[in-house]
């Protein structure tokens, strides 16, 4: 014998409550999406800091010819900036932690220019320099990532 359903009425129809359970539940990671995607954005920024870094070192030492590193920086740059264009496009419940966020991959993206600009000019001063620039944005992001997606004390 089959159980009845309850039904909840909307506009002369009748909605049965595993439906509109289903429909919350949709609703809810609906809402949740937001905050995946900046997450996964900051995931993304901090990967494509580490292989600059990783780049640099090896520019650096003379294990990676410039057209290898100009390359690979532009293509992070590219990245980055489509980073920050998501991030700062996402609607999330903690702008202040889509901020930090969106700030600190602004800063990766300045230091990757001032690291393709001691590129260009074959400058190992200002690449050291740029090194400093990323690792201390690399900082930043860690904990603006801390901070938005961390456990709330």
């Amino acid at each position: 014998m089959a159980h009845p359903t309850r039904a909840v009425p909307h506009n002369d129809r009748h909605f049965p409550v595993g439906w509109l359970c289903l429909l919350l539940i949709l609703a809810g990671l609906a809402g949740c999406s937001s905050s995946n995607q900046v997450a996964q954005q900051s995931r993304t920024a901090a990967s494509a800091a580490q292989t600059v870094s990783m780049v640099l070192d090896a520019w650096v030492e003379g294990a990676a010819p410039s057209p290898y590193a100009t390359a690979a920086l532009h293509s992070v740059g590219k990245t980055l900036a489509d980073v920050e264009a998501q991030i700062r496009s996402a609607e999330t419940a903690e702008p202040a932690g889509r901020a930090g966020l969106t700030a600190a991959v602004n800063s990766l993206s300045v230091a990757v220019a001032h690291a393709q600009a001691g590129l260009r000019v074959n400058n190992r001063t200002e690449v050291k320099s740029a090194q400093q620039d990323l690792r201390a944005a690399m900082r930043s992001l860690a904990a603006a990532y801390t901070s938005a997606f961390g456990p709330k004390l």
